[in-house]
């Protein structure tokens, strides 16, 4: 905390009605930490709060003798008030402060509250009720008890986070605590989890190479390639016209080379998913040597993409691999290049271009595929190697997945992860609402949208509609990120009006982090979700 942030009324702290200035006031921090100076860590002081900011306080500890403190823990406190701390740190210029429950336990209305529920005043119970009062729940006999059970069984996790979940209506699970925390803690992003599955796939791949789990490690890619290219359309004589005038055929999941009007026999070599054209003609030799010479020319001489390669690789894994054939399988299934391809394929399923964010059905496709592939991938592993890389990280996406699952009975929240042009991003939208419907009563919708970008960094935009007009406030980190949304701002607003809505748009410089379960949090506990919304994003 700055000193000047703790002036008052032309440069001036009152302590005891009597205007400090700013020298004495630094005298008198001298002679605080003077005070406090000899005394270890676990020992008290006392004292009046003369200003906060934030978990930053200033304290008169007795005359003349004031301390600039940080406290430790999630007590509330209030200009005035006369706490004890136990010190911490008495290190520096800034001494470390934890509130003591002794603190706490001076409340009447806790005490009696403990005591009609018949439940003893411990520093753990105490804490539990002031929680539950600044959470606005509810402190009967019946609630307290079921709290306090609930905090016995889960004596590992926080206090918060078991009274936020409850008040969520998600149970108390090991799986839920540890997703709230990491929503809590911004270790949940669903972007950053799908790169860690795809990571440890390969990992863990490697691992069982390394110990001659050979058999296992093909049967483990087998369902790999053959969940990324599931749900492939090959028909026999199926024939396409692009724009260009490119015919192509398809025939049973093999292309022909494209054939450009007036030309014949086009056979430029162009890279697969993400695969430079060099890494694209070793793959295809790779697959040739492995004995599939038939998908090796087709990768070779642009008759095949990504998802179909991955769809024939598996029909292909599942027949019976000769001795003679198996070190070439295992030496293709090793290669960087078919490890960046398959990274590649399942980052292409598990996230949304930005234009598919606003077609109908797409997010639930997505959520719906998702869950689905990586029930498929789980199953691989446990007939693989349980306790693997993959398998934690596939756990730990799903319990993402399963708790945003679990917001949604109350909230109309979800994250997008994105992959964007040269970058990938991953976004939260969470639709404000009340209990009976999506608008408030005055007809106005509103919405936060969080994205975490590599080049722009945290932004937020808070988005207020009624009727056709739309209030539009971009937060960002610094001005540049600013300037560059600003000189922008026309072609959302050109699009805007060709929808027929009009929007005022405003620009504020953020300092920290918006955590959106934050926003959740605050959000009225009887909320609940609204279905059949579609929130137009096209714009």
């Amino acid at each position: 905390m700055r000193l000047s942030s703790l002036f008052h009324q032309g440069n001036q702290v009152h302590m005891e009605n009597t205007p400090v200035d700013a020298a004495t006031l630094e005298q008198n921090l001298k002679n605080g930490l003077e005070q406090v100076a000899g005394k270890a860590s676990g020992e008290t002081v006392s004292g009046t709060i003369v200003d906060k900011s934030g978990l930053d306080i200033l304290i008169a500890i007795g005359k003349n003798q004031m301390l600039q403190a940080r406290l430790e823990g999630n007590m509330q406190v209030d200009v005035g008030q006369q706490l004890t701390f136990a010190i911490k740190n008495a290190m520096g210029n800034k001494v470390i402060l934890s509130p003591l429950f002794t603190n706490m336990a001076n409340d009447p209305n806790i005490s009696k509250a403990l005591q009609m529920a018949g439940i003893p005043e411990t520093e753990v119970s105490v804490h539990m009720v002031k929680a539950m009062m600044q959470e606005g729940m509810s402190i009967d006999k019946n609630s307290l008890q079921q709290m306090m059970r609930t905090i016995n069984l889960n004596p590992q996790a926080s206090v918060e986070t078991l009274l936020q979940l409850a008040r969520l209506n998600i149970p108390a699970t090991e799986e839920n605590i540890f997703q709230m925390d990491a929503y809590k803690n911004l270790q949940h992003h669903l972007t950053e989890s799908i790169h860690t599955v795809a990571d440890s796939l390969v990992e863990t791949w490697k691992g069982m190479i390394a110990e001659g789990n050979y058999s296992e490690g093909i049967a483990l890619y087998k369902e790999v390639v053959s969940m990324l290219g599931e749900q492939i359309f090959a028909e026999t004589n199926v024939t396409a016209q692009t724009s260009d005038g490119t015919r192509m055929q398809v025939l049973h999941g093999i292309q022909e080379s494209p054939v450009i009007a007036g030309q014949e026999n086009v056979q430029e070599v162009i890279a697969l998913n993400g695969l430079a054209t060099d890494e694209t003609l070793v793959l295809a030799d790779g697959l040739k040597q492995a004995g599939f010479e038939e998908l090796g020319d087709a990768v070779k001489n642009q008759q095949m993409d990504s998802k179909t390669l991955m769809a024939e690789l598996g029909k292909g894994l599942r027949t019976e691999i000769l001795p003679e054939q198996s070190q070439s399988v295992i030496k293709l299934l090793d290669s960087k290049e078919f490890h960046k391809l398959i990274k590649n394929e399942m980052q292409n399923a598990w996230m949304l271009k930005p234009e598919e964010v606003a077609e109908e059905n797409k997010v639930n496709d997505l959520y719906t595929r998702l869950s689905r592939q990586l029930h498929r991938l789980q199953g691989a592993i446990e007939q693989t190697i349980n306790q693997s890389p993959v398998a934690k990280a596939a756990s730990n996406l799903a319990g993402n997945i399963d708790f945003m699952n679990q917001l949604n009975q109350m909230f109309t929240y979800i994250q997008l992860p994105l992959k964007l042009q040269g970058q990938e991003a991953n976004g939260e939208l969470f639709v404000y609402t009340n209990k009976k419907n999506l608008a408030k009563e005055d007809g106005e919708v509103s919405a936060l949208l969080h994205l975490d970008m590599e080049h722009l960094g945290s932004v937020d935009v808070h988005v207020s509609m009624k009727e056709q007009k739309v209030a539009t406030k971009f937060y960002l980190q610094d001005d540049s990120a600013l300037d560059l949304i600003a000189g922008h701002i026309d072609i959302l607003n050109e699009r805007l009006n060709k929808r027929g809505y009009e929007m005022q748009a405003s620009f504020i410089q953020k300092d920290s982090e918006k955590k959106v379960i934050e926003e959740i949090l605050e959000q009225n506990k009887n909320v609940s979700v609204t279905a059949g919304y579609s929130f137009d994003a096209r714009a």
